[in-house]
Formats: C-alpha cells, structure tokens, sequence
C-alpha cells in the first residue's frame, strides 16, 4: 500500500503532462437512456438465456471471450437459447469475473463531439477479496480491449470509478454513495477525485450519499435509478427492515435538492419485498436499453407491483421481467450488464417548461440538436408537436435555428386560461436516424397548464423569494437581476444558455433579507462576450429555484 501511494502523484502527473490521456474539454458522460447500440456481457454468462434473447432481439450484443475455444461455447450457447445470433459480435479478452457494470467502459463524448471509452482503475470489492489464482486485474485490463474493437479512443483514468456506484443524467449531475469516496482514499482526497472525475466525466455536480447499506458492496444502483434528467426511482423497504431508515434518508436526500432543470425531483419508490429474510429484490437494478427497460424478477409477490410501477412512470418503454435464480439484492441485472452508446447518435436536450405557465404571451420552447454522425439535419423534420389536452390531433410547428449552433426553437402560441397542452420535440438526421423528447414520443409527452398569474402561483409563501425578474429584456450589453427576499437565505445565481450549460455563477452566498440586484455584464466566467441569444437566470436556494428568460440583443 505504500508503494500504492508513492507512485500516485508520479503516475498522476504522467497522465496530465500527456494532452491525450483526458478527453478533450467540455467532455459529458452519457446517461443510460441515451441512444444505445448494444449491450456488453461476459462469457462464461452470468445472466440468464433468458435476458440474452432479450439484448439481441433489436440490438447488438457484445460478449467477451478469453479465446477461441470460449468464442465457439458461446456461440452454440447463444443459438441453442434461440437469441438471434446475428447481432452477436466476440471480443476477445482476458475477464475474471461477469460484472460488466463494474468496471466495463464509461462512454463520453468529448467537446469535439467524438466518442470514447474513460477506463477507471478496478481492483474487485473492497468486501471481498480475490481467490489467489487469477484475480480482478484482468477485468482491469478489458476496456483498452474494447476500444480496439471499436477503433475509439480510451482514457486511462487514474481512480476507481465502479459502476455499478454511479448514476447520471447526461448534463453533469451523478451520484454515488459514500464507497466510491472511501476505495479511492488510499490514492487520493476526496477533492482530488472530484477534480478528475469532472476532467475525464465532465461531471460537476456529484452528489455523494450516505451508504444505503449497513453491510455490503453500498452500490447506489440497488437502491435508486434516475429514470431521467428530472426523475428517481427509489426502493421502499418493508418498515422492519434494518436497512429502512438508511433509504427513507436517501428519499429525503432527493427532497432537498434540485435536478439539472432547476426544479425538485419527481421521486417514486418501488416496493421490494423480501425474498430470504432481510434479502429484498433489487428491482432498481434494472437496465434501461433504448425502448426497452429490463427489470429483474425474484419470483415473489411484489414482482407484479414492480412491473406495473415501471409502467406507471415510464410510458412509452416495453417493460420486461427477467427471472432468475441467481439475482441478489446487492447483485441483479444492472450489474452484469454495460450499454455501448451510439458514437453517431442523434442527441437531443430540452428544459421541458415550467407548470403552471402565463395566459399572456407565447411560450419559447428550445432544444439542443446535435447530429453526431455528422451526416446533416433534415431542416423539415426539426418539430414541435403540439395539442390541447382532450385533442387527439398534433399540430406542428417546424423548429427554425438560433444565433448558437445546435440550438433550435419555436414559439407555441398564447393559450386561454385554464388550458393544458401537451407537446414534444422530433428531430431526424440524413443517417436515418431519428430522435424525440420525451424519448417515447407521442406516447409520452411534456405537458403545462395555464394560469391567470403563474407567477404568484410558482412563488410559494413559505419559501424566501417574494419576487423576480430582470430588467433590461432584452438587453445590450448589461441587464440587471432584481430579487427581493423575505428572511436571510443562501442564494446561488447563475446564468445557463439554451442547452442548459452554466455560462457564470453570479452569487453563491447567504444574502440578507430584503431587495437585491446583481447584474450580468453578457460575458462567460473567462470573460469572453457571449453572443446573441437566449438565456436563462437561475435563482436557487437548498429547497427552491426559479428562473427567467433573458434575451441578449447586439
């Protein structure tokens, strides 16, 4: 362990005088509901045939071999299951163990728009050691494997980084629990480890929970699942179970914070009943694979309620339980399991809107488009799909471009007081692609009402804010925050362009009770201009955010 620590700082400042060995600023981690081309497993399998037919029914399924000899065991064993063999592809490799998640390749994209594979250190469990003869530096060896096969870049990040502790939404925010803290203190500190994980993950907002588990591996994936950018399933333990206050705790975790849109968490809760005494199905340990969702079963009586919760919160997704004998409550189908994303996707990013919206004018609605496989957007098929609830009729408006690349918009018009609409975006690429948001458009789609005065209907009378806007909209070159406060509270603000990147932080303090009024001078935080367009102010405090729309005219 102390040669461990000696050769860390050497090792580090290896990695950051080579200008290949991180992905090239801004990078972003992709999210797994993102567009995927298929799925990376183990042979020998740790899954059931079951769940095999079901990866490669519509997509690829990747399968790492050690040799020739496994490449043909798995082949015949993949035929004889009836999975269409077609869509297999064998990577050969040296793996020890069949935890994919764990230390498989994390996918990013880098600020160039190119897709790679960030490789973390793995050295097995800190629960359980290797058995002597052949051990976890294998696994460790597998994802430079897998960029070859690919023919894509790989980052050696010099951390752990275990899978199966890390969630994210695509936009910067990830979680983990406590154990990703703890098996990297023997390299460095905890400040040290955020620093690279935003480096090589783009992730800048990471929050580290409490360990949900008094005992065991601690991974977050089996006890929450961020469904998408603004909403979290969370499992919810029999009120005996020792565990029980431990993920109460993390609900109220949720409670607290704000997603990436500025705005509370939507947070359902999955039942998972017991299946061998204080064991409990680990239905959050489910896999989220373009249109599908995976969810492992236990053969119990909450296997029904855990499908139709799935149902419930995703609409739109096939939900499929798999059975097996084998899944764990610290162990299931997330786990042994690794989505390979697509590196020419079609990458859609919106802030649905606020609910409730004013009756007074009409609602902007933007959206990032990024055609990653370089092949051009269609300009007629970037839409707007819009009705009034009760319509079964979309009306359409064409999305036209904004001053920033990528960026695109429409405005819905005015609707009467009392209205909901519904509405989704669509885009579609000359690679045949084609991508919506919501993702299982028109099945699912955003929706918001109209209010006489949404305004006071948003500014809730226990929170501290009485009042917001800015002034000069729009502006050249300086507008002005006005806020007023009814009790002394901590208050971020920051200013975010369509895409919903932070351009500058403005305030991160504890202000006094009474008006205030901070300006923003159109520039970033290197004080470069930013151009003309659209922007938004955040005003966020621990348990509220609002925002307005800001539009920089030169």
């Amino acid at each position: 362990m102390k040669l461990k620590k000696l050769l860390f700082p050497i090792l580090l400042f290896w990695f950051f005088l080579d200008l290949t060995a991180q992905p090239l600023l801004p990078v972003r981690m992709c999210a797994e509901w993102e567009p995927a081309i298929g799925t990376l497993i183990r042979y020998p399998f740790g899954i059931p045939f079951s769940l095999i037919v079901e990866l490669a029914e519509d997509d690829s399924l990747y399968v790492l071999v050690e040799d020739q000899d496994e490449q043909t065991a798995a082949y015949y064993s993949i035929l004889a299951a009836g999975a269409d063999i077609d869509h297999c592809c064998f990577i050969t490799t040296n793996t020890y163990s069949h935890w994919t998640r764990d230390w498989g390749p994390v996918s990013v994209f880098d600020g160039i728009g190119d897709w790679g594979i960030v490789d973390p250190m793995f050295d097995g469990y800190p629960w359980v050691p290797g058995d002597g003869r052949r051990g976890w530096e294998e696994d460790d060896t597998v994802n430079p494997a897998v960029a070859e096969f690919f023919d894509c870049p790989v980052y050696q990040l010099p951390a752990y980084f275990t899978g199966g502790n890390i969630m994210t939404d695509g936009m910067g925010t990830a979680f983990s629990t406590e154990q990703m803290i703890s098996e990297n203190l023997d390299l460095m500190d905890e400040e040290t480890f955020l620093d690279l994980i935003e480096n090589y993950c783009g992730i800048d907002n990471y929050h580290i929970v409490n360990n949900t588990e008094d005992y065991g591996i601690q991974h977050i994936d089996c006890a929450a699942k961020l469904i998408d950018e603004e909403t979290v399933l969370i499992k919810q333990l029999p009120v005996w179970h020792p565990e029980n206050d431990r993920i109460e705790d993390l609900v109220e975790y949720f409670e607290s914070i704000i997603n990436c849109f500025g705005r509370p968490y939507k947070i359902h809760r999955i039942y998972c009943g017991s299946y061998n005494g204080t064991e409990v199905a680990a239905y959050t340990n489910s896999l989220i694979l373009n249109q599908k969702v995976l969810v492992p079963l236990f053969d119990i009586d909450s296997d029904s309620q855990a499908i139709l919760t799935y149902q419930e919160i995703m609409p739109g997704y096939e939900i499929i339980g798999i059975s097996y004998d084998n899944w764990y409550y610290y162990d299931a189908l997330h786990c042994r399991t690794r989505g390979i994303f697509d590196r020419n996707m079609l990458y859609l990013s919106h802030r649905p809107l606020d609910d409730p919206q004013d009756s007074e004018e009409d609602y902007f609605i933007g959206c990032y488009i990024k055609d990653l496989s370089g092949s051009g957007l269609i300009e007629d098929e970037l839409k707007l799909f819009w009705r009034i609830y009760g319509n079964e009729i979309w009306n359409i408006i064409n999305l036209i471009p904004a001053n920033e690349p990528d960026y695109f918009y429409a405005y819905l018009p005015t609707q009467s007081v009392g209205s909901e609409i519904e509405y989704y975006l669509s885009a579609a690429d000359y690679s045949g692609r084609t991508s919506s948001l919501p993702r299982t458009a028109p099945i699912n789609f955003y929706s918001f009402s109209i209010s006489a005065n949404s305004y006071e209907y948003q500014l809730i009378p226990d929170l501290p804010v009485s009042s917001h806007y800015n002034y000069p909209n729009p502006f050249n070159p300086h507008t002005t925050v006005c806020f007023e406060l009814n009790k002394n509270t901590w208050i971020n603000l920051s200013i975010f362009n369509l895409k919903g990147e932070k351009i500058i932080q403005l305030s991160d303090n504890i202000l006094n009770c009474g008006k205030h009024y901070i300006t923003w001078n159109g520039k970033k935080g290197n004080g470069n201009n930013v151009p003309n367009g659209i922007y938004f102010y955040q005003l966020k405090g621990k348990k509220f955010s609002y925002e307005g729309k800001m539009v920089l005219l030169k």
